[in-house]
């Protein structure tokens, strides 16, 4: 005896042929989906069963449809969910462009993928990067995730841990795996002049108006000043400012030391946290960060910080001379005095702060520091955000615009306490023109140096 089975999909390939050939010919399968292109992930809309993507063969972004015909595949072509689909995947696709919906997508076999990448540099100015030792390029076409919202390359700092995709040697999407918040010390005067270590990454000197840039997670914060060794437990988050309240200190009846000034010319007026005071013999001093600023007729005002750490300190202070004005020689005379100027013009009514640094109320101009600067804009009401910035070794000035912060009230997080320390700012994305072009004028990105 022999036995023959039949599977149901024989049996639904049998009933097909049948029908075919009832009118004595066999129909041929019609395929809609005639469209394809290369493609990057956007976003996944599960509920609303759509994929948003820029369709990297036309320059323009698109959603598409899908349903259970759907075939989602890896690059290995094996089955999996849209669920599975990330946010900067490369992936190849067929569709119907009248209907809109999707008859396939893929994971390109071509694209490949580095994940948490932590040393890198990124030079916007002439699109390039470098990852280990392998240099790349960042098309026009690249596109930056933040929390699965699309933002400037610019607003990515070298202390962001990132994820990139690609084809060959071409940079095609950037995703921000570990990202960055804002660390502000309030009711700091105990410690000013100590030291501030959060974690392994941030070590700083404390001084008045600081705001720290952070990598987002949970530290160990360790405050040390004079007599005082302080910890305190916390959680960054991104995009969002930790306000640590240091008032709880207990602060010590300080300790004094002699301070002696030898300041050039020596008939100038001295002052020390705002009081005139005679340097004509040493002066005792609270142990601690002072404040020093001299003035003298016909030249330039002198202001600086100072610590007094020992019993004995000495303060040298030599004044330059103004520069002086004389027919039409002055533009060329203060040309060749000037070494360089940034400002910050927008957006206005900000608090600019460069390297954790108070820089002033923008439109701010300062001296120009050679090297790459975090720049940070804060305002009450909206969401602080940093940039990158690089500053050449010229002797040209250097204006920066960027763009205005967003409204704290339109997001839908409210304030919070962490281990009794405010939590204010929110999440927010910002959208990113099709081209990856930034809106932040004569600003470049540099990352760490290669793995």
């Amino acid at each position: 005896m022999i036995l023959t089975g039949c599977s149901a999909a024989s049996m639904a390939q049998e009933s097909t042929f049948e029908s075919a050939y009832e009118n004595g010919k066999e129909d041929e399968p019609v395929d809609i989906y005639t469209s394809a292109s290369s493609v990057i992930i956007r976003s996944v809309d599960e509920a609303g069963r759509t994929i948003n993507m820029y369709l990297v063969d036309r320059n323009e972004n698109k959603s598409l449809s899908f349903d259970g015909a759907t075939m989602i595949q890896d690059r290995y072509g094996t089955a999996m969910t849209a669920a599975q689909l990330h946010v900067g995947d490369i992936a190849e696709i067929t569709y119907n462009s009248e209907l809109e919906r999707l008859g396939r997508v893929t994971l390109s076999e071509e694209a490949w993928k580095y994940e948490g990448i932590e040393k890198y540099n990124l030079n916007a100015g002439n699109g390039s990067a470098t990852i280990g030792e392998e240099s790349y390029s960042i098309g026009n076409g690249v596109l930056i995730f933040s929390d699965g919202k699309a933002i400037e390359l610019s607003q990515i700092i070298h202390q962001d841990v990132l994820s990139f995709q690609g084809k060959g040697h071409s940079i095609m999407s950037i995703s921000v795996d570990r990202g960055h918040g804002y660390l502000d010390l309030d009711n700091e005067e105990a410690v000013l002049g100590g030291w501030i270590e959060i974690g392994q990454a941030v070590i700083a000197q404390i001084v008045p108006d600081m705001l720290l840039t952070v990598p987002e997670g949970s530290y160990t914060v360790r405050l040390t000043a004079s007599g005082i060794e302080e910890t305190r437990e916390i959680t960054i988050e991104r995009n969002r400012e930790t306000v640590l309240d240091l008032g709880d200190i207990e602060v010590k009846v300080p300790e004094k030391g002699i301070v002696t000034f030898e300041i050039s010319p020596s008939d100038a007026m001295v002052y020390v946290d705002d009081a005139q005071i005679e340097t004509v013999y040493p002066v005792r001093l609270a142990l601690g960060l002072h404040q020093i600023t001299v003035k003298a007729d016909g030249y330039e005002d002198f202001s600086r910080y100072f610590k007094v750490e020992e019993e004995k300190t000495t303060v040298r202070v030599s004044m330059e001379e103004e520069a002086t004005v004389s027919g039409n020689n002055s533009d060329s005379q203060a040309k060749e005095e000037n070494r360089g100027r940034v400002t910050i013009s927008a957006p206005k009514d900000v608090e600019v702060y460069q390297d954790n640094l108070y820089m002033g109320i923008a439109p701010v101009t300062y001296d120009k520091t050679v090297g790459e600067h975090t720049i940070t804009l804060r305002k009450t009401g909206y969401v602080t955000r940093s940039y990158t910035i690089v500053i050449e070794d010229d002797d040209q000035d250097v204006t920066y615009a960027f763009p205005d912060l967003d409204d704290e009230a339109t997001n839908t997080s409210s304030l919070s306490t962490v281990s009794g320390n405010t939590v204010s700012g929110n999440k927010t994305e910002t959208d990113q023109t099709q081209n990856g072009d930034s809106t932040v004028s004569g600003n470049t990105v540099s990352g760490n140096k290669s793995l």
